[in-house]
């Protein structure tokens, strides 16, 4: 069941992520961002959920990925923006 502050986490993350130019991350960049998530302490394995954001997460190149947005950040900071100024 979704929570009120996975849906306010997720809508401040939407606001900035629209507001930055939609960048994205590389599926090499995601998958180690996935491979960081999946040994926090903080991941729930079966629902494949960060239990500090409420996100949803997984490996794939998708919209509805937090991780595939290149804007965002781990909210107790084990993986960070990703740089895409060349």
């Amino acid at each position: 069941m979704i929570k009120p502050y996975q849906v306010k986490n997720f809508l401040i993350s939407l606001f900035w992520h629209i507001y930055s130019g939609y960048p994205k991350a590389s599926k090499e960049q995601i998958l180690y961002r996935f491979g960081i998530c999946r040994t926090c302490e903080f991941f729930d394995t079966k629902n494949n959920q960060c239990l500090q954001c409420g996100c949803f997460v997984n490996d794939r190149k998708i919209f509805m990925n937090k991780l595939a947005w290149g804007d965002q950040q781990c909210p107790i900071n084990k993986w960070d923006k990703i740089n895409t100024i060349s």
